[in-house]
Formats: structure tokens, C-alpha cells, sequence
């Protein structure tokens, strides 16, 4: 079950699950007896509206995704840049009891520093407010007529954050951890592989930034189990031979063919080289690199 927080009274955080919870046993993000999803590793979307409730559905929709959501009153600059969200979504639709309603024009800031910071944003409108407006001031922004289904909300948002320039909002060097065609984002706890969004578990993560961060020594199964899981886990080899498999499955490795990691026999895993990669092709007939 999420948490819903209230900090200070201006913002709302609907918050995925923590990412120290317990994996489940058979490395499946469900659990038994319980209902909805464990999240791994989530994405973030920040929404603007001066009346969060009329929005509620969106959050909850968002929340129920995997989404990190952070509902903020008014738009806060500084917010955006500590945040870092992936999207926002601006609820525009004028408030009339308002004196300078929420309005488009109020949003210009928004969308500068947006733009500026390569977040998309998506942007709520009533029906009046669709026709009338000024899509020369709205620049890239997307737009959608609300109240709508949080279904056709959700579809806009996941088509925008695919859709997003891999330049976008583009991580500082120190924040960066690559290895061949993955990349990992610290501050984001995200991966990358290709190009392509990989979902990984807390700690599928921790095992593949622990690889990616050591020289390339043999890792032993015991020092894993310490460095990942702690000094205070008392678990089998087995687990990590379980984990390690499940990781290789979604970076789509092989045991047999190692692109990433290496089972080195009788002591533990190591990251793979491009003499493993080599090797591996020559043993394969009709193979050649």
C-alpha cells in the first residue's frame, strides 16, 4: 500500500514502494495474500494543480503504475531542478474564483524552465480553455481535455515519456554508470540498456551496480551476498545464483555466451570482457566475429 505525505501542506507525495523492501521469494514483484504490486524501479511525475482534487483520479492512477507522483499547489522552480521528474503535468483549467486564474499565460514560467530542463509536459484543459487556446505560447507541450479517464491520461504519459529524446535532461558525469550498452543513472536509480528502459528489482539493481563498479575481479558468492544483502543476511549460494539469473534474463545475457556476466566455476561471477565475447563466438560453428 502506498503512503500519502504531506510535507509542509504545499506538496503531496504519492510515493512507489520502498526500494529496501523484501524481495519476494520466487523473485516475482507480487505478493502472496497481498493486493496491487510491489514496484521496483519507478519513474517520476510531477503534477501542478491549484485544486489537487480535481485531479485525484490522475494521482491515484499514476500511483497504482508504479509512478512516483509529487502533487504541488503552485509551480516551484526549485522543485523541478531537486525533484528531477520525468514529466509534468500542469492542470491549466482557470479557477474562477481565482483573481489570476490558472491560466496558460500563468503556466509561462512552467513550461520555460521545462523546456529548459528537457521534461515534457502534458497539459489539462476544460473544453473552453482547448478551443480557445494559443498553441504558439504552448510550444512542445501535449495537451488533453479533462476531466477525462485516467486510462486515456496514462496512455498520453507513457507515450510521451517513450517518446523522450534520450537528451533530454541529460545526467551529469558523476551521476552516470555505464558498462558496454548500459547505462545507469544514480541519482534515478534507473538502467538503461541499448536505449531501452530495463525494470529491475532493488536488488537486481544493487547486483548490477556492484558489478559495473568493481575492476572486473571475481566477485565470490559470499562477498556478494555481504555487499548486496548485508553482513546480517543469512542466506544460501543459491540465492545469488537465483538473482544473478534473473538479472541475466532481463538484460537478455546468457550463460553460455556471456555479453555482461561471467560465471567463473568453483568461485563466484565477474564482469565479461570482449575476449569472453570473442571466445565465445569461436566455439560456436559458422560463427565468426
Amino acid at each position: 500500500m502506498r503512503d500519502e505525505i504531506n510535507i509542509e501542506g504545499e506538496m503531496t507525495v504519492m510515493a512507489g514502494s520502498a526500494l529496501d523492501s523484501l524481495e519476494a521469494k520466487d523473485l516475482d514483484d507480487v505478493i502472496p495474500g497481498q493486493a496491487g504490486m510491489l514496484c521496483s524501479l519507478t519513474q517520476r511525475v510531477m503534477i501542478i494543480s491549484p485544486l489537487p482534487e480535481r485531479v485525484k483520479s490522475l494521482l491515484v492512477a499514476l500511483s497504482a503504475e508504479c509512478f512516483d507522483v509529487f502533487s504541488l499547489h503552485d509551480f516551484n522552480k526549485s522543485m523541478l531542478q531537486s525533484l528531477q521528474p520525468e514529466l509534468l503535468v500542469y492542470d491549466a483549467i482557470p479557477v474562477i474564483q481565482a483573481q489570476g486564474s490558472n491560466t496558460l499565460q500563468a503556466g509561462a514560467e512552467l513550461l520555460q524552465s521545462a523546456e529548459r530542463d528537457g521534461v515534457p509536459v502534458l497539459i489539462l484543459l476544460d473544453s473552453k480553455s482547448y478551443e480557445t487556446r494559443d498553441a504558439a505560447a504552448l510550444g512542445a507541450a501535449e495537451l488533453l481535455v479533462w476531466p477525462a479517464k485516467p486510462e486515456e491520461a496514462l496512455q498520453v504519459i507513457n507515450r510521451m515519456l517513450l517518446n523522450r529524446p534520450a537528451s533530454a535532461g541529460s545526467p551529469a558525469a558523476d551521476d552516470m554508470r555505464s558498462f558496454k550498452d548500459i547505462q545507469i543513472n544514480l541519482k534515478r536509480m534507473t538502467v538503461d540498456r541499448g536505449g531501452k528502459r530495463i525494470d529491475l528489482t532493488k536488488t537486481e539493481y544493487d547486483l548490477l551496480l556492484h558489478f559495473i563498479s568493481s575492476d572486473g575481479s571475481v566477485l565470490t558468492r559470499e562477498s556478494l551476498l555481504d555487499s548486496v544483502w548485508g553482513l546480517q543476511f543469512y542466506g544460501g549460494s543459491n540465492l545469488v545464483d537465483a538473482h544473478i539469473k534473473s538479472l541475466r534474463k532481463k538484460l537478455k545475457d546468457s550463460a553460455v555466451a556471456p555479453k555482461y556476466i561471467v560465471t567463473v566455476r568453483g568461485a563466484g561471477y565477474r564482469l565479461a570482457d570482449d575476449r569472453d565475447t570473442m571466445d565465445e563466438k569461436a566455439s560456436i560453428p559458422g560463427k565468426r566475429g
